[in-house]
């Protein structure tokens, strides 16, 4: 089902656009219920379709998304760079009935019992597993706080997010969003993580615009061409937006970039700073279970601090920090719960320091890595018997025991795995030393262990992606 809170400025607005095509608020339907058609044909309606892009994403792999929608169903997407483990985690996790590839439905099931798990659901999103539970764990997303508040099943509040969640944060930061102007956003190339469909979602709730970038786009040719007002995705995919722009370009029109997650480094802003003028550069803080809730605002001028600090919360619900400083949430019918989101409390300004888990780790540039995936990447190399993916000073590890050759392990991750999720050091070492300290509670210990270490208990060591890489 689809849901607006405000229509588009006009029918001739465009809705979706990339360096080579385009359509209007005004055609959109039509394409979506030509889609349609195609998925109830093979019987496809309360179900989750699972669309994966080519090494180029067009506006079909995002309207499939939306077509779904309007079926009454739900959708989760991926692109074909990813790994085949990942591929096939993501498409496990999301109980897809069929994937969609270059507008080609190919049927997974033949049991087409409705696969969404309430009829108010419309996105399938992905957060991060461990080598104990699934790869990925799949939450549902919704329109709005009200969509969310009647998505109960068993008598229990679904774990998920809204659209209208962050978008509130947008119009507090951009009021005019709300009047006679609509958000243009900017997405970063490639359909892997879930920011651009969310995004997708966000602008068909308000009425506005996207242009998403593709790998090889000449970047500056294409902000000049699209004339975006706003720039939303993770850091280190604005970081590569601007990092691609010369240093003088001094363009002015992009006014809000929205980062999101508070290890956002400094080099991002100061890139903006310099090659960019700008209104706001803010910082949002969500979870794919938690929801949007707090943002730190960076305007012209201001100490870095700014962007750093969280003080700005909207909330459907309640958070508090513990002792410890662990944010904890609730909202519906659920108890309090924890992603293990840590933060400094100064003065009810929060700044973020890490998660007390060890199921996600962070790199240089704000690159997120899913733990569990990694280590189930090393799993599959013949002889690796156990295995701990971590980081110090953004600096990952990949720590495993056995007796499989860690030439084998080195070229697995150069064949299976994106760049991004690649360890830079991997360290063969025996089982004595993998369990002589409180890594077994916590990984995050294990390369202190490890690099204040020697022979025999180190068995080898190789650096497969140079430390300054993001």
């Amino acid at each position: 089902m689809l849901k607006q809170t405000q229509k588009p400025l006009s029918d001739d607005q465009i809705f979706l656009s990339s360096s080579t095509e385009q359509i209007t608020w005004g055609e959109l339907h039509a394409n979506l219920d030509a889609k349609i058609e195609k998925l109830k044909e093979h019987g496809i309606g309360p179900h989750v379709v699972f669309v994966v892009a080519e090494d180029q994403v067009t506006i079909d792999d995002y309207l499939w998304i939306l077509a779904s929608i309007k079926n009454g169903g739900s959708a989760t997407q991926a692109d074909a760079r990813q790994s085949r483990m990942e591929l096939e985690g993501l498409i496990a996790g999301s109980k897809a009935v069929c994937t969609i590839q270059s507008n080609k439905i190919t049927m997974l099931t033949e049991d087409l019992t409705p696969s969404i798990l309430h009829p108010l659901e419309v996105y399938r999103g992905m957060t991060s597993g461990t080598t104990v539970k699934e790869f990925f764990e799949m939450y549902p997303f919704f329109w709005d706080y009200e969509d969310h508040e009647e998505a109960i099943v068993d008598g229990e509040t679904l774990l998920g997010c809204t659209a209208q969640a962050s978008t509130n944060h947008l119009f507090e930061i951009a009021p005019e969003f709300k009047k006679d102007k609509r958000p243009n956003i900017l997405c970063t190339a490639g359909f892997t993580a879930t920011y651009n469909p969310y995004n997708l979602l966000r602008i068909y709730l308000i009425g506005g615009s996207i242009h998403f970038l593709n790998y090889g786009d000449n970047i500056p040719e294409q902000i000049q061409k699209a004339n975006p007002n706003c720039c939303i995705s993770y850091p280190n995919a604005i970081k590569k937006i601007v990092d691609e722009c010369p240093d003088d370009f001094n363009w002015s029109g992009i006014d809000y970039w929205e980062c999101s997650g508070g290890h956002t480094p400094e080099v991002v802003i100061r890139g903006i700073e310099k090659k960019f003028k700008f209104k706001c550069i803010y910082n949002m803080m969500a979870s794919t279970e938690a929801d949007c809730h707090s943002r730190a605002e960076f305007r012209p001028g201001d100490p870095i601090e700014n962007f750093y600090g969280f003080k700005h919360r909207i909330y459907n619900g309640d958070l508090k920090l513990d002792e410890q400083g662990v944010l904890w949430y609730k909202y519906g019918t659920r108890d309090w719960q924890t992603d293990g989101d840590k933060f400094d409390d100064k003065d009810g300004v929060w700044f973020y320091k890490g998660r007390v888990f060890d199921d996600v780790i962070f790199m240089k540039g704000g690159v997120k890595v899913y733990t569990g995936l990694v280590e189930a990447l090393a799993l599959e190399v013949p002889g690796v018997e156990n295995v701990a993916s971590c980081s110090k000073d953004e600096i990952h590890y990949v720590i495993y025991t056995g007796k499989a050759f860690i030439g084998d392990v080195a070229k697995h991750y150069m064949d299976e795995a994106q760049e991004s999720k690649r360890p830079h050091d991997i360290y063969h070492i025996s089982e004595h030393l993998y369990f002589s300290g409180p890594n077994k509670l916590s990984k995050s210990k294990l390369p202190d262990i490890v690099l204040n270490s020697h022979p025999p208990h180190i068995i080898s060591k190789v650096n497969i992606k140079d430390h300054s890489r993001v």
